[in-house]
C-alpha cells in the first residue's frame, strides 16, 4: 500500500486570486511496509485499542475530526482538520493491515471485545441543537484543545503498546504513526495559540 498523499487547500489571496497552498499534515519519515516478523494474535489484540476503542483510537480521532471540520466556521482551521482526518485514515488502514497479518479480523471493536461507540466523542457543541442556517458559535477553542488531548492521549497509548510488541516491522509502523501525531499536536498548539488567546489553557 502506497501511503504517499498530498493534501492541497485553496485560499483566497489578499488580491482575491486563488492560490494552492500545501498543508504538511504528517512527518517527513516514510511509512514503513505494512509488514510483521510473524503472526502473533497476541500483538494484534494489543493493536485493537489504538485501532477502534471508542475512546483514544484511530477510528475515534477520524470521526471527531470529521465533526469538528463541519462545525468550525475557521476555513483554515477547518481544511486543515480535514487532511489530519485524511492522515488517520492512513493509520487506520495501516494498523488494520497489521492486524490482519498477526492473525486477527480487523472488526471495530478494542481488546475487550467492546464495540466502537461515538459516546466518548468531544463534539463541543449541543449536538441536538437544529439550526437553519448554522449561526452558532463554533466553540472552537473546545475543540482545539479535545483534539491536542486525544493526540497526547494517542501517543501515550502507542508508546505503552510499542512496550509490550517486540517485532521490530510493527514497531516501525507504530514510531512512524506517533511522529504523525507530534505534528498533529504541533499544528493544533499553534491554532491554539492564533485563535483562542488567554483562552489557551
Amino acid at each position: 500500500m502506497d501511503y504517499s498523499y498530498n493534501y492541497n487547500i485553496q485560499r483566497k489571496t489578499s488580491n482575491n486570486e486563488n492560490s494552492s497552498k500545501k498543508i504538511c499534515c504528517e512527518s517527513q519519515m516514510p511509512f514503513p511496509p505494512i509488514e510483521v516478523s510473524r503472526c502473533n494474535v497476541n500483538y494484534a489484540n494489543l493493536l485493537y485499542n489504538a485501532y477502534a476503542a471508542s475512546g483514544g483510537s484511530e477510528l475515534q480521532a477520524i470521526t471527531q475530526y470529521i465533526y469538528h471540520h463541519e462545525t468550525i466556521f475557521n476555513k483554515e482551521v477547518s481544511e486543515t482538520l480535514l487532511c489530519i482526518a485524511i492522515v488517520e485514515m492512513k493509520h487506520l488502514d495501516a494498523l488494520a493491515g497489521l492486524i490482519v497479518k498477526l492473525g486477527a479480523k480487523p472488526a471495530f471493536f478494542n481488546s475487550n471485545r467492546s464495540w466502537f461507540s461515538t459516546g466518548e466523542l468531544v463534539y463541543g457543541d449541543n449536538v441536538y441543537k437544529e439550526e437553519c442556517p448554522p449561526s452558532s458559535k463554533d466553540n472552537l477553542c473546545i475543540k482545539l484543545k479535545a483534539d491536542i488531548a486525544g493526540e497526547k492521549a494517542a501517543i501515550r497509548g502507542y508508546k505503552d503498546i510499542m512496550s509490550e510488541i517486540y517485532d521490530p516491522k510493527v514497531n516501525a509502523v507504530i514510531e512512524k504513526i506517533i511522529s504523525d501525531e507530534k505534528v498533529h499536536v504541533k499544528i493544533l498548539k499553534g491554532f491554539l495559540e492564533k485563535y483562542c488567546g488567554n483562552d489557551r489553557h
